[in-house]
């Protein structure tokens, strides 16, 4: 196969993630030969902070702009047009991406050449709902209030703020012991062509490139069916998780060994955002800075912020597993 080149891409975005993923994309600069952000905000000073990147380090970062529809999910699928060059592996990270592994990015595009097959490669994504699942069979997580079931939209691994806030602190604390190979396990195809959240996922520029569905501007605007259940498929998630792999005959596949995290799905923003302190841990994470001082700094701060949602019965139980423990996991 010939060298190829990696650019890998992130629809854009909101600047309070985009500061964590930042010196993760820096730090793989080895492995990526450009990055470029999908433009897909109308928020001012968002904007300002992504455009003020590309200037930084022009050759770098790139910005790829795009009409914005009144629904930012449905905008995306457009900028897939421009991400079929031939001989060029590209990687998809959401905007939220607040954990990249040291060995993630050469896993991922290695496992990629090494396996044409599936039409994707997904990432070993700790807070997405089947890797979820993976995780807590290993024991990583515990299992004694919510089992996770191997589905995308699980009620606990997708749709639950409280859950997810167990998921990332588990993950947190194996981090900061240097342990987060534990987290990583055997890849695997997903045969059955199951809906995945494409929290980071890898393509070939050559097999995107033959996806006639690419002229369509907005996926929610046709009656593209699936070739097998005839369900309609209304984003870029089902279309590419669920309809491509089925009428290619070719199911995607996670790397095991390529270990990110993702912050949160919309359905667990209002509670991680507002009643947490897990993106500042994150921070510091990624800072290496976990000192007695900023601890004790994070924790009045993780106090603090669940009382602002007095309505939030979640909020007030985080509160008390904060302060009395959470639930132990298998070890």
């Amino acid at each position: 196969m010939p060298l190829q080149k990696v650019i890998s891409v992130t629809p854009a975005g909101r600047r309070q993630y985009l500061e964590i993923l930042i010196p993760y994309l820096l730090r793989n600069r080895d492995y990526l030969a450009e990055h470029h952000f999908w433009l897909n905000t109308n928020n001012r000073r968002d904007i300002e902070y992504i455009t003020a990147l590309a200037r930084r380090y022009p050759e770098f970062f790139k910005v790829k702009r795009r009409e914005v529809f009144k629904s930012f999910i449905e905008s995306i699928w457009q900028y897939f047009q421009d991400c079929g060059e031939e001989d060029t592996i590209y990687v998809r990270l959401d905007d939220d991406i607040c954990f990249i592994a040291s060995d993630a990015i050469p896993n991922l595009i290695d496992y990629r050449i090494h396996h044409p097959e599936p039409f994707l490669i997904y990432g070993n994504i700790v807070n997405n709902a089947i890797c979820t699942h993976i995780h807590q069979a290993q024991g990583l997580i515990p299992n004694q209030k919510r089992k996770v079931g191997y589905s995308c939209m699980d009620p606990a691994g997708w749709g639950s703020g409280y859950f997810s806030a167990i998921v990332h602190r588990c993950f947190l604390a194996d981090a900061w012991q240097g342990r987060v190979d534990r987290w990583k396990f055997v890849s695997r195809t997903i045969d059955d062509c199951k809906r995945f959240s494409i929290n980071v996922i890898c393509w070939f520029g050559k097999d995107m490139k033959q996806v006639e569905e690419l002229s369509i501007k907005n996926l929610n605007e046709t009656n593209i069916r699936h070739p097998i259940t005839g369900k309609k498929v209304f984003d870029e998630e089902s279309l590419l998780t669920e309809y491509l792999p089925t009428k290619f005959n070719r199911p995607n596949a996670i790397c095991g060994d390529a270990l990110f995290s993702h912050f949160a799905f919309y359905t667990q923003r209002p509670f991680l955002d507002g009643a947490t302190v897990l993106l500042d841990q994150y921070g510091e994470l990624l800072a290496g800075r976990e000192t007695p001082s900023r601890r004790a700094m994070l924790a009045i701060k993780g106090f603090l912020k669940p009382v602002k949602l007095i309505s939030s019965a979640f909020a007030w139980r985080y509160l008390w597993y904060t302060i009395k423990g959470f639930p132990e996991r298998t070890e």
